[in-house]
This record gives C-alpha cells, sequence and structure tokens, in this order.
C-alpha cells in the first residue's frame, strides 16, 4: 500500500488522504497562475504586483502584455520608500488587497525587498531601498495591510538577488556577517513582523546552492530561526531540482511545467531520496494555503478605484523628494510665466517595465497643471527614447525660454533605460536631455528640473539650475501630485532611500556588478553597501541618504539618551529629541536614528539605521519626539553560534536629518559577554576604492572561479540557447521561433524594453529553464536532444 499523507488538520477517520503521487502533482503549478488541485485541496491563483494588481483573467503572459484587468497604479517601491511611512505602506497594500479580493486571487506576489546593492540593477524600481531597515519596515507594512484584506503576501526575492543580468544562474557569493546583516536582514524583519503567507524564492544561487534548493536559508534561517509558517514558492520557470527543493522546504513550484519533474521526484521517493516527512510537510502548507477562508470583494468597485486613485496621488505627494531650491525658487508662483520642457511632460512614465507592468489610466504632467488649472506654454525639447541631439527642438525651448519667468524641463530615464531583465549600464540620463539642460540654464530667468524615473541618475547640471524636484515614478496620479507640489499646495516631505553617488565608478560593487560572462559574483565590498561605504570610505556624494529638503525649515533640539549604558539582556534605548517647525507652511520631517560601533578598526559602518520617525508639523509648532531603538542595533552576526549577539564596549547613536546631517551624537556603553570577532584583511577595516578578489577570498574563505565559454561537450540543460547556438544550427532555429512567437503573441514594439526583455529571456535563459515556463510545450526529451545536438562533435561549428 502506498504512504498517504492526511491533509486539512481532519480527523484521521474523516480527513482527506493523498497518495505519493497526488502529493508531488500538488506541488506544481497548473498553468501560468493557478496551482494544481486535488480533493480537499483548491487550487491557488496568484497575481502580479507589488505596486497595483496585475491580474489577466484571460491568456497570460509573464510581462503583462497581453490584456490585464483595469487596476490602480500606485508610486513603485522605489518612490513609496522615499515617504518613510509605514502607514501609507500599509494603506498601499491593504488598497492592493481589496481589488485582488474583486478577481477572488488569494495570492499578491509582492513585497519586493531585496536591498540595493547597485544603483545601475534594472528592477531597482521594485525595491525600496539600499538600506535594510528601511526596506524591513516598508515591507512589514504593505504586507500587513494587503492581509488585512485576507489576500496573502508573497514576499520576494529571497534571497540574494541583486542584478538582472544572468539572473537565473548567477551565483552570489556572500560572506555570512554580509549576508545576514545586511541581505537576509529585510526578510527577517517582513516575516517576523508580519508573517506573509508565501515567501518567493529568487533565481540565483547564493553560495553555491540555487535558492530553490537552499536548505540552508530556507529551512534553517527562515522555517528555524525565524519561525516563518507559510509556504515557499518559486519564481517562476526558478525550480533547479525538484527533489532537492522539496527536502530544502519549497512547496511550490510556479508556473506549470506540465510536471516534467514529476517521475524523477517519483523515483527519488521510492529510492528515499526525497524524504517523505518533508513531502508530507509541503502537501501541509498547501492545504493550509489554499483552505484560508477568504472574504468577498466589493460590491462598489467604482467608489473602490476613485479612493485609491486617491491614496495613490497622496502617497506621490509624500514620495516626491526635493533635491536642490536655491533662492527659494520653489514654490512657483501661479502669476509668473511658466514654460513646461520635455517629452516626458506630456508622456510622463508612471511605473516601470517588466512583469509588474499595470493596466491603469495615468495623468501626465501637463494633464495635472490642466486638472488645477495653472496656465503654461508647452515645446518638446527632447524626443523621448531618442540619445540624438536635435537641434531644431533645441533652439524652439530656448527661444520660449527667453520669454518665462521660469522653466521646467521634465527629464529622466525612458523605460528602455530600466527594467525587469536587464541591468543599466551608467548613471546618465540621455546625451540630448542633458544638452537641452545646459542650452536652457544661461537664457531663462528661473530653472527647474523635475526628475521622472525608477533610480538615482547622475546631475552634471545640477550646479546650473535652480531646483530639483526627484519623482521617481509616481504611480497613476503622478501628474497631479507634481503639479501641486510645484505649485506649493503640497510641501514636499519626502528622504532619499538610497544614496545618490556622483559617479558610477563610486559604487562599491562596481567591479563585479552586471559583469558580462560572469557567473560567479563575489560580493566583494562585504556589507559596505549604499551610505556605509560612502560613510566609511568617506567618499563624496551628490546626495546622501536620507536626504531632502521642504518648503519650510525644521530645528531638532534638546536631544536625549535615556541611559548611556546597556546590558546584554536590556540593550534597547530610547532617544528623545523636539522637533520645531520654523517656517510659515506646515510640513514634515523625519528624525533618523544611527547606531554603530566606536571600535572602527574591523568590519563595521560607521553608521547604520536604527530607527526613524516622520512628524508633521504646523508652522512655528513644535513636537517632542520619543524614539526607540532595539536591542538589534547594538548586537552583530555570529556565525559560530548562528545568531546575534550583543557586543561588549561603546557604541555610537547618532541623530540627525539624513546620513551626513547628524545634530547630535551619544555615547553607550554595552556590558556583554566578551567574544572575538574575527580578524579581516586590511581593506575592510578601512576601505578605499574597491576591495579585490583576493580581499574576499581572505575575508571569506571562498573562491572565485572565473567563468569559461562552453566548449562541445560541455553542454547541459543550464545551457542557453545562445550558447548552444554557437555549435547547433537546430538550437539556433528553435531559440529564433520561440522569440518570434513570443514577440508576435504579446506585440512587443520594436526597440521597446518589452522586446529586449524577451531576447534577452529567451537566448540568455538557461534551455531547462524555458521549457519550465513553456507549459509543456518544450518538452524534456526536447530539451535533452538540443543539448545533445550542441554537443556532438559532427556538427560544423560556428564561427560567427
Amino acid at each position: 500500500m502506498p504512504n498517504k499523507c492526511p491533509i486539512n488538520g481532519k480527523d484521521e477517520k474523516t480527513m482527506t488522504k493523498l497518495t505519493p503521487q497526488q502529493q508531488i502533482n500538488l506541488t506544481s503549478g497548473h498553468d501560468f497562475w493557478t496551482t494544481e488541485s486535488v480533493p480537499g485541496i483548491p487550487s491557488i491563483r496568484f497575481s502580479d504586483g507589488p505596486h497595483g494588481l496585475r491580474f489577466q483573467d484571460a491568456a497570460a503572459d509573464h510581462l503583462g502584455l497581453n490584456a490585464s484587468v483595469p487596476a490602480t497604479a500606485f508610486p513603485t517601491a522605489s518612490a513609496a520608500a522615499n515617504t518613510w511611512d509605514p502607514e501609507l505602506l500599509r494603506a498601499m497594500g491593504a488598497a492592493i488587497g481589496e481589488e485582488a479580493r474583486r478577481y477572488n486571487i488569494d495570492v499578491v506576489l509582492g513585497p519586493g525587498i531585496n536591498v540595493k546593492r547597485s544603483p545601475l540593477g534594472g528592477r531597482n524600481f521594485e525595491y525600496f531601498s539600499e538600506d535594510l531597515l528601511l526596506a524591513g519596515a516598508m515591507g512589514a507594512a504593505w504586507i500587513r495591510g494587503l492581509q488585512s484584506t485576507g489576500t496573502g503576501a508573497s514576499l520576494k526575492h529571497f534571497a540574494g538577488n541583486s542584478q538582472e543580468r544572468d539572473r537565473l544562474r548567477y551565483d552570489a557569493l556572500i560572506d555570512p556577517v554580509t549576508l545576514h546583516e545586511v541581505y537576509l536582514e529585510a526578510f527577517r524583519l517582513a516575516v517576523t513582523q508580519a508573517q506573509p503567507e508565501t515567501v518567493m524564492t529568487a533565481y540565483n544561487q547564493v553560495n553555491g546552492h540555487f535558492m530553490s534548493d537552499h536548505r540552508y536559508l530556507i529551512d534553517t534561517v527562515l522555517r528555524q530561526q525565524w519561525g516563518f509558517k507559510g509556504a515557499v514558492v518559486t519564481d517562476w520557470g526558478g525550480l533547479n531540482d525538484k527533489v532537492a527543493a522539496i527536502n530544502a522546504g519549497t512547496d511550490i513550484e510556479m508556473p506549470s511545467s506540465n510536471h516534467i519533474f514529476d517521475a524523477e521526484a517519483n523515483r527519488a521517493l521510492a529510492q528515499g531520496q526525497l524524504q517523505q516527512d518533508r513531502l508530507d510537510a509541503t502537501t501541509t502548507r498547501i492545504s493550509a494555503l489554499a483552505n484560508r477562508q477568504r472574504p468577498a470583494g466589493t460590491t462598489d468597485p467604482e467608489a473602490m478605484m476613485a479612493a485609491h486613485h486617491a491614496l495613490a496621488q497622496r502617497i506621490e505627494e509624500h514620495a516626491a523628494v526635493l533635491l536642490q531650491n536655491r533662492d527659494d525658487a520653489l514654490p512657483l508662483n501661479p502669476d509668473d510665466s511658466l514654460l513646461l520642457v520635455g517629452d516626458l511632460a506630456e508622456h510622463t512614465r508612471y511605473q516601470g517595465a517588466g512583469s509588474s507592468h499595470i493596466n491603469a489610466t495615468p495623468t501626465s504632467i501637463l494633464a495635472g497643471l490642466d486638472e488645477q488649472h495653472h496656465a503654461y506654454n508647452f515645446v518638446r525639447g527632447y524626443e523621448l527614447g531618442s540619445e540624438q541631439h536635435d537641434a531644431q527642438l533645441v533652439a524652439a525651448a530656448t527661444e520660449a525660454a527667453m520669454d518665462a519667468t521660469t522653466t521646467v524641463v521634465v527629464a529622466g530615464l525612458p523605460s528602455t533605460a530600466e527594467s525587469e531583465g536587464f541591468d543599466r549600464e551608467n548613471l546618465n540620463l540621455p546625451d540630448n536631455q542633458n544638452a537641452l539642460i545646459a542650452a536652457l540654464a544661461p537664457v531663462t530667468q528661473r530653472l527647474i528640473v523635475v526628475l521622472v524615473g525608477g533610480a538615482p541618475v547622475s546631475m552634471p547640471w545640477a550646479d546650473k539650475v535652480d531646483g530639483i524636484i526627484q519623482l521617481y515614478l509616481g504611480g497613476e496620479a503622478v501628474g497631479t501630485a507634481a503639479s501641486r507640489i510645484l505649485f506649493g499646495d503640497v510641501n514636499p516631505s519626502g528622504k532619499l532611500a538610497e544614496t545618490y553617488p556622483l559617479h558610477a565608478a563610486d559604487v562599491p560593487a562596481a567591479p563585479y556588478f552586471s559583469q558580462p560572462d560572469a557567473l560567479a559574483i563575489p560580493y566583494a565590498e562585504s556589507l559596505y553597501v549604499g551610505y556605509r561605504y560612502y560613510d566609511k570610505a568617506q567618499v563624496p556624494v551628490a546626495f546622501p541618504f536620507g536626504f531632502g529638503l521642504s518648503y519650510t525649515n525644521f530645528t531638532l533640539n534638546h536631544g536625549t539618551i535615556d541611559a548611556t549604558s546597556a546590558t546584554d539582556d536590556a540593550l534597547d534605548r530610547t532617544v528623545t529629541i523636539t522637533v520645531a517647525n520654523q517656517g510659515e507652511r506646515r510640513g514634515a520631517e523625519t528624525v533618523q536614528i544611527y547606531v554603530g560601533q566606536a571600535d572602527q578598526a574591523q568590519l563595521a559602518p560607521v553608521k547604520a539605521l536604527a530607527a526613524f520617525k516622520k512628524v508633521w508639523l504646523e508652522p512655528h509648532e513644535e513636537d517632542t519626539l520619543t524614539i526607540d531603538i532595539p536591542a538589534r542595533a547594538f548586537m552583530r552576526w555570529d556565525e559560530n553560534h548562528q545568531t546575534f549577539r550583543a557586543v561588549p564596549g561603546d557604541w555610537r547613536v547618532f541623530v540627525g536629518t539624513s546620513s551626513t546631517d547628524i545634530v547630535a551624537d551619544f555615547t553607550v556603553t554595552v556590558d556583554a559577554p566578551a567574544w572575538v570577532q574575527p580578524d579581516v584583511p586590511a581593506w575592510y577595516r578601512q576601505p578605499q576604492g574597491h576591495a579585490t578578489v583576493a580581499d574576499f577570498t581572505a575575508l571569506s574563505g571562498m573562491t572565485v572561479t572565473p567563468t569559461h565559454p562552453e566548449h562541445r561537450g560541455e553542454h547541459t540543460r543550464m545551457s542557453t540557447p545562445r550558447t548552444l547556438g554557437r555549435h547547433s544550427r537546430v538550437a539556433r532555429k528553435v531559440a529564433d521561433v520561440v522569440l518570434q512567437q513570443l514577440i508576435k503573441n504579446d506585440n512587443a514594439a520594436p526597440g521597446s524594453p518589452e522586446e529586449r526583455f524577451f531576447i534577452l529571456s529567451v537566448l540568455d535563459s538557461p534551455i531547462i529553464r524555458l521549457a519550465q515556463q513553456s507549459g509543456g510545450a518544450l518538452k524534456l526529451w526536447q530539451v535533452d536532444a538540443l543539448v545533445w545536438l550542441a554537443n556532438r562533435r559532427i556538427l560544423h561549428r560556428r564561427e560567427d
């Protein structure tokens, strides 16, 4: 008799029972968005997020180019994080959850909380911050909001997912301290504070193991150390080894691969390689998720969508960051003549490209000005999506600017510059936009630049303009929000959730980030990510982490700390400080608390964000804030004992309004059992420039193996069509047919980010991963045949 697994928590005499084959079948997707079902366990329906619902009730595709239902497009994570307001993120999550309930969606794929290792990450617009505490706080709030509606969250992408290039193959090599203190900590905060119903594994490897198979990170860390109770789901097409994945604690493979790995799993179960108790635990978790009772959706969708549009506008109004405001050039005077310049003013980007693309009704900046009844002239100035300098467009703009009191240039990144599937190549705006701003600066009385895009950009013209506002990708109401900010109906209160470096080469990860033909990626900079590096290495930046101006002025005074000593069992401390609004406008200030070890001759940042609080004040109002510093701020990761523990000695507590604007500084002496932290190479005690691979190996003990081109006879299922095609005309032909069919089916425009995504996804994805996402169209025997053909020596080798 086959083993049978009890489910649903019913009495053993009445409970539904499954055969092992049914259990294995249950771990796979049924189609692109739903899981398999068996008697007693219904199908689970997923939908994309995370800054709005992307639900396709007809034909499904990964990028959302096929019709998806109308939904609210909220500001993307890179924008929303600048609010430093978890309550707004909770409200966003709740709104997305309400829209999900309307379509009976069980789980929304989000939030994404990966720490931004480099500002050039192509998918950075979907992530909150370079700081783990801020990312974790925002992600936890979003999850709490979403799940308050009865919709489950899928926290992603766990873990070490920092680049788009070769995202299905690369191996993130991360030393243990950095792994736990930086790249896992945001996930820990979200899991322990919000308990998402699911966690999604990343495509990549971490320290030699694909995340879907990573037993240490999934079972030991996620489930045992953090107490995660939910189900683990692969990213779409991200299952590496079904047997290893189930043994590691991964529960669901998505999407449907037409069960191409089930036969292997059944054999492994019979031979004892797949553990029955692990399969039983997986079945129990899937059953719990599938049988969760969820409330019905709204009966008044029009009112719901109107309320959500207003919320999207409010979030963007709190997210926009005022980076520069010389001589109070902003807000604008409605009586002054205004010239608006830039293709992005008319075609304002409001969301990123890729699988999070939402079917929304956006408001451009021009439409926002019209809606608010502001008079303006408009000239295009440049063509969006082009780098070419158009002398005629620039001449028209400069001529019009001579007659205007204020010229506002709307500049930013085109969608072709940042998207899922590929990383940015540099920090630059398109050349024609930089040239336009430089041409306008000498001829206009007042020049304001409004930036649109999902990530930092360099600003070579910053000293020539009067004001800079960064909108990021501000959601469907970005135009209305921009108009209200420009004219002072709203006082900007956003603070940067990431550092703006002066040069891409200044980024500590630069030599190792998104490099061609490199699959072993050393995180050689260790825990010196973002401001943690710039502070310690004393590298100047354009705008620091946590920075943002206001139309009013604030002072912080009378800072105190409740005690200057702490013990191992009472580490948490409390800071009190008075914030005063000295100006004539209502506004908000965000008080930021940083903590760092006084002894800096070790692997340790000068300071790391430990707590924050945002406060709104009326003109000339003041408020005394009490901000708690958690015990974790005075702890470090102890790899030998697999835990965080207090570090004895002096710690510094900094109070300020950014990572560099510090107004108070306290010392706390921690009394705790002594423990010797490992000695580290000199670069990590005082970083200068970039760490070398030799530095990283000395720190971590890991060897970085260079990636060599695959030769005939070395191809495997993990080889890409691009690589196979060098040795097989059949593989080239198959890849071309698949690519053209995808482009045709999804109407991807030539030169669009969607077309580029498809090209890279087909040519640079392992052939087995393409089969996993084909729904059975590309079968396992066909994958093996393509590999065999490329490995055969009798075929003529392609030379080009």
